[in-house]
């Protein structure tokens, strides 16, 4: 099921052509983050919200490598598909990943590897500490 999940979404990306690849970014970090009341509550915290978080998110993911940008949307689609085809939150979305690790580090179920789950983990930290940090790229004006 989550195969055709992830067929539909890079069926929707494609026809979505018109949209830059920021704004198909932020979307793809959207899908990921929004609706999560526990996401929203640890960002409002900051004064920050899922908008200003997915555009540092677009912003600072054109500074990374490529293999990483890639690695990085890969596993945010994964885990935005699972909240949506489970009605889950975050930590229990990237949770189901996380358990479905072999001993090799492949995750049969949802086509990731623990190396593309922990380089996104590692990303989506770094993006948190931009954004709330006074001199930081994505410092809010909230």
């Amino acid at each position: 099921m989550i195969r055709v999940s992830i067929l539909a979404t890079a069926c929707l990306a494609v026809a979505a052509c018109g949209a830059s690849k920021a704004d198909k970014t932020a979307a793809t970090c959207t899908a990921m983050l929004g609706g999560d009341p526990e996401i929203q509550e640890d960002l409002a915290e900051d004064g920050d919200t899922v908008e200003a978080y997915c555009g540092c998110y677009s912003q600072l993911l054109a500074d990374e490598p490529e293999a990483n940008q890639e690695t990085i949307l890969k596993v945010s689609r994964v885990i935005a598909d699972i909240r949506e085809e489970n009605n889950l939150g975050l930590e229990e979305a990237a949770g189901r990943v996380d358990d479905d690790f072999d001993a090799s580090g492949n995750s049969s179920a949802y086509g990731v590897t623990a190396t593309e789950f922990e380089t996104t983990g590692r990303y989506v930290d770094t993006v948190r500490r931009a954004l709330t940090r006074e001199d930081g790229a994505c410092h809010s004006a909230g």
